[in-house]
């Protein structure tokens, strides 16, 4: 069944890397991706899924589901949103190709597959959180595992990030005249910039796991008018929801001392959806791993101190789940992801290959999670410990 699922992605290459490097071309962020989810959708439908549509509020999500024979549900996971200014220096065409390609040929070569598969088109992973609206929304009810594969510069099958919360300061002041009325005025904008000195103040007396970066989005029209309007837009991370508890709380007290200090006020609010770190479930990594191996690739072990964050994290939470990663370059020539150099190196040919590596080592385990139940039995219960430990 495992040649068989390889020669069918093969037989997608063409589809596939039209599709990826349109989306190259056509870059679309959060929540804006129409062409995208189009053109994932129409393959789909075209090779005989269900598909549904604009699925838990959001236009550009969708759902595409092969109902096999009766027998387990597992999820793919498709990203397919790009970062502004820089296009797909995410690489998220390439893991949008990959999740496709692995659900068309699975169902292709294994119609009558002891199972479901369905596929999560999934938009704005880039700070919107598709994945967690789509958990909130009920829609991955009676799904039993799921997996997804990202670009990368290197080979792996553990995904170690951190949770995340973004989060918006705006400090409010008094308009003067800073060259002859300066004493009636109370700049917004000094208030942010004591709030950022703040934080670099607290930064060596925090955890080495946890971080603050973020912009001034917005900190006055003139030079010579002190600014009555200052917005921070921040990310705030740590390993877990406690820890990012703690920290954001940090970072209100650093923003209410720089408005006392300047006499400005302030509002804080978190900005779109909390992404929690992944949790990495050991029976589907170590499927994910054998399958890598086996297509002759070497795995390399996880960043040993992470800094990322994906809404992925929150479908591992409450499923058993794995999130991979491929090599599309070096990363001595492509950088790291959120980088100029990435986007251009999606659409190469070591690219094309990553996206048919991909799209094979998630149909293959697959077929182990659906042929042997007794993996997915094991997969649950090392969830559901792993869940406890999680909450403890």
């Amino acid at each position: 069944m495992k040649d068989a699922v390889r020669a069918g992605v093969d037989a997608l290459a063409a589809r596939l890397f039209d599709i990826n490097d349109w989306m190259f071309r056509n870059p679309e962020i959060g929540f804006q991706e129409h062409g995208a989810a189009k053109r994932l959708a129409g393959l789909l439908e075209d090779s005989g899924f269900d598909i549904e549509r604009a699925v838990s509020g959001m236009e550009t999500a969708f759902t595409g589901t092969w109902r096999g024979g009766d027998g387990p549900t597992v999820g793919i996971f498709a990203e397919y949103d790009a970062l502004p200014g820089i296009g797909h220096a995410c690489g998220h065409n390439v893991s949008a190709t990959a999740a496709v390609g692995a659900a068309v040929a699975l169902t292709r070569v294994w119609p009558e597959m002891p199972g479901t598969v369905r596929l999560f088109g999934s938009p704005a992973e880039e700070g919107g959180g598709g994945k967690v609206i789509m958990a909130e929304s009920g829609l991955l009810q009676g799904v039993d595992a799921a997996i997804m594969i990202h670009a990368s510069n290197a080979n792996r099958v553990v995904c170690n990030n951190l949770s995340v919360q973004r989060a918006e300061i705006a400090f409010h002041g008094k308009t003067a005249q800073p060259a002859g009325s300066a004493h009636e005025g109370v700049s917004a904008f000094e208030a942010a910039m004591l709030t950022w000195t703040n934080i670099n103040a607290i930064r060596q007396y925090l955890r080495p796991d946890f971080y603050v970066h973020g912009i001034m989005k917005e900190g006055g029209f003139a030079a010579n008018v002190i600014p009555d309007l200052a917005t921070l837009v921040l990310y705030v991370r740590a390993p877990r929801g406690r820890d990012l508890d703690y920290l954001y709380g940090r970072v209100v007290d650093c923003a209410r001392a720089a408005a006392l200090t300047t006499g400005a006020s302030f509002d804080i609010a978190p900005k779109g959806k909390r992404y929690l770190r992944m949790v990495n479930n050991p029976t589907v990594v170590a499927l994910l791993d054998a399958n890598y191996r086996d297509l002759g690739l070497s795995v390399e072990p996880p960043l040993p101190h992470p800094r990322a964050s994906t809404d992925m994290g929150n479908i591992s939470q409450v499923m058993p789940a794995a999130h991979g990663y491929i090599k599309i370059g070096d990363p001595e020539v492509i950088g790291n992801t959120h980088s100029p150099e990435f986007a251009p190196q999606t659409v190469t040919d070591e690219a094309h290959l990553a996206i048919l590596n991909a799209a094979k080592a998630m149909a293959m385990t697959i077929v182990d999670l659906l042929a042997k139940p007794e993996c997915l039995v094991k997969a649950k219960q090392q969830f559901e410990a792993q869940i406890l430990d999680e909450l403890a």
